[in-house]
């Protein structure tokens, strides 16, 4: 009509038919998943994660048969755990299996909703896919069985702009924000975008507007929060890094002998020590012993009691003598280096304590943290570890349902020995003061969360909050995270651990030093950048070429003598020399590399020692051990050489500190419990549509007869 405005027709610019082909369900499933194994460290391919689940997204939201849907996407969620933390099998295959079918729930939990929300109202997948993702992220991180281990936020570890909103929404804001460029993806393939014009303007999707919006956003608060304007000088911290995997088969643990383990984390902390740190940090468990003074002072009869309820009979007085004696050289090893330094020392191992007056009475053993001061007898502060790993620090109904835990303590690799390995848990978030007199003699605060609590979010936010009811000023100045991951055998684990710690800086703005056990130690700034690593110095390479060397001859060595165990005169011949190649080449080659090496010629010098004076079947297995030892520690170098971060040292840098108090530090994870309500809603519209069909379908089936 005359004067009226033209307006075009809508026009259809995408849209995806329904997926008929089961064959094409699993090759969108297997693209997922071939995408997840990517984006993780150690491949870390850190952009890929952006669009790592559209094919997942587009086959849940346009397949035709929902339990084919659910089907390959439980099989996706397996595979995503199966191929993403395989380094878990050398420590627990059964628990390996177990927690790799129990997280793979989550995935057709999270397809549940999503598919819902696109079918029945065609709501935007960038809409409901972040919210639902984070939401299974987040129910798969709480309670006792908690894993809050391959976020997809962490896979944006290095990307320190992005992550700076995790001050705000915790590491689950970063993964909403990948999730939604995700769903948006997926909308431009399978969504019918309508586009409207007019003379004055286009209509834009929703989904599109709001990812555009937040992705930015997070973008220009993330410039402005990672700037180090709010930094202030903290104390000059050490950590001390050894490389001693750890092995569940006992044989091939006592290989590498406890004194010269010992003997390698003193001479890195005196070399440490001699650069005047504030502070020395080393791992969790650097040492098997208990050193709290009350197992180290604890009368005869109080071992006993202990030795009784925690060790089988073959496990006599002589045992816990020795045990005590041991532990107390663990304390006085570190003591000695404090004192004649003058520097703290925070020092992980474990405590055992006899508790005749608790009910019932009993012996608690805890995986602890000590800070050892200069000048004094015995350590000045202890962390308990407060949040416990299922099965690989406790077993379950221990004083509830005792038959049950008898049962489950005697299917694991020490309980099968007749060893009650059960630790028990913290009751205080100890914090460790010390004095720092590169800083002036400022008085520092410390919290110490202890290896898989470093993921937890909980636990570095309590530490930071504190308990009192005042949240205007944090409650400790930086965090020690100390860890022993030397039983992931130098695996993706030791990086993925890394990413999560990350996390922890951002949402509290706290700095982080961490100390651990065959890697990664470094220092991490309150907003994210991994600051110094401990890393073998190209300056060793020669040296470690060298010692490579005389690892050859050994091998060949011990060849010659393989070939003579029938021969007890050639055979004793071979061994001495053997013996004098080790002494007067291998060990001096390994002292030229550093002292804190030593303990790859101990270990051979203690195995070929045993070679003497045995039967000639216990000679061939003896050389047989003793050259698998050698190709092992060939391993090890080239490992060095490729990977440095993972080698035997020690690096000092000084922790940045930052007094913002943030939002998360305050609310915790309200934004991940916000999606989970939501997710909540999604499902009860599920159920009332189905109840609202189950109605109607009946009251058809009523009306039908009278109609007729």
């Amino acid at each position: 009509m005359p004067g009226e405005r033209y307006r075009a027709p809508a026009r259809l610019v995408g849209a995806l038919a329904k997926i008929e082909s089961t064959r094409a369900l699993f090759i969108l499933s297997a693209m997922t998943l071939l995408g997840s194994c990517l984006i993780f460290p150690d491949i870390n391919w850190s952009p890929l994660a952006y669009v790592t689940l559209v094919p997942w997204l587009v086959a849940l939201c346009t397949a035709r048969r929902s339990k084919l849907v659910y089907l390959t996407s439980w099989l996706l969620g397996l595979g995503y755990f199966f191929i993403n933390i395989r380094w878990m099998i050398p420590v627990t295959l059964p628990g390996y299996v177990a927690l790799c079918l129990y997280f793979s729930v989550f995935f057709p939990l999270a397809a549940w909703p999503i598919r819902h929300m696109y079918q029945r109202h065609g709501v935007s997948v960038a809409l409901s896919a972040p919210i639902v993702w984070v939401a299974m992220e987040y129910l798969r991180s709480i309670g006792p069985l908690s894993f809050p281990w391959l976020l997809l936020a962490h896979s944006q570890y290095k990307f320190a702009t992005l992550i700076q909103i995790s001050d705000l929404v915790g590491a689950y804001g970063v993964s909403f924000l990948v999730a939604m460029v995700n769903g948006w993806i997926t909308d431009l393939l399978i969504q019918p975008i309508l586009i409207w014009r007019t003379d004055q303007a286009t209509r834009l999707p929703i989904g599109t507007l709001t990812t555009v919006i937040l992705f930015i956003g997070a973008l220009i608060y993330g410039s402005a929060q990672s700037s180090r304007r709010y930094f202030t000088d903290g104390p000059r911290v050490a950590v001390i890094q050894q490389d001693y995997p750890l092995f569940v088969d006992a044989e091939q643990a006592a290989r590498t002998p406890l004194e010269s383990m010992l003997d390698g984390y003193l001479i890195l902390t005196r070399l440490a020590a001699a650069e005047k740190p504030d502070l020395i940090v080393l791992p969790e468990a650097a040492m098997q012993g208990f050193i709290n003074t009350e197992f180290i002072n604890a009368a005869p009869d109080d071992l006993s009691e202990i030795q009784r309820r925690r060790y089988p009979r073959s496990y006599g007085r002589a045992f816990m003598n020795g045990m005590q004696n041991w532990s107390r050289r663990i304390r006085d090893g570190f003591q000695n280096i404090a004192d004649q330094f003058n520097v703290p020392i925070v020092l992980g191992s474990s405590s055992m304590e006899w508790k005749p007056t608790a009910i019932p009475p009993r012996v608690d053993a805890y995986n602890s943290a000590f800070l050892i001061e200069p000048g004094k007898k015995e350590p000045v502060a202890r962390y308990d570890k407060i949040h416990l790993v299922l099965f690989g620090e406790y077993v379950p109904f221990r004083f509830s349902h005792r038959w049950l835990y008898d049962y489950l303590n005697g299917i694991t690799p020490w309980g099968k020995l007749g060893i009650e390995y059960s630790l028990s848990p913290g009751s205080r978030y100890e914090v460790f003061e010390f004095n720092a007199p590169s800083a002036g003699g400022r008085r520092f605060r410390a919290g110490t969360p202890i290896c898989y609590e470093e993921i937890i979010p909980y636990v570095a936010r309590t530490f930071t909050r504190g308990s009192g009811g005042d949240f205007d000023e944090k409650n400790i100045d930086i965090l020690l995270a100390i860890s022993n991951d030397g039983w992931f055998l130098h695996s993706a684990e030791l990086e993925q651990h890394v990413a999560g710690a990350v996390f922890r800086a951002v949402e509290n703005r706290i700095a982080i030093a961490r100390s651990v056990n065959t890697g990664a130690s470094a220092t991490i700034h309150p907003n994210g950048m991994i600051h110094a690593r401990v890393r073998l110095d190209e300056s060793r390479l020669p040296a470690l070429a060298a010692m490579e060397q005389e690892l050859s001859a050994l091998g060949a060595a011990a060849e010659e003598l393989g070939g003579h165990v029938d021969q007890p005169v050639e055979y004793d011949v071979s061994l001495r020399k053997l013996a004098a190649a080790l002494g007067t080449k291998f060990r001096p080659a390994v002292r030229a590399l550093g002292p804190e090496f030593l303990f790859l010629s101990d270990r051979l010098e203690r195995m070929a020692a045993a070679l003497a004076g045995a039967t000639a079947e216990t000679r061939k297995k003896g050389v047989a051990d003793f050259l698998d030892q050698i190709d092992n520690d060939r391993r090890t170098i080239e490992r060095w050489r490729r990977r440095p971060e993972t080698a035997p040292g020690y690096t000092i840098a000084r922790l940045r500190c930052d007094n913002r108090v943030t939002l998360y530090t305050r609310w915790g994870d309200w934004f991940a419990q916000a999606t989970l309500a939501l997710v909540a809603m999604m499902l009860l519209d599920w159920l009332l549509r189905r109840l609202w069909r189950a109605r109607m379908h009946t009251r058809n089936k009523e009306v039908a007869p009278h109609a007729h």
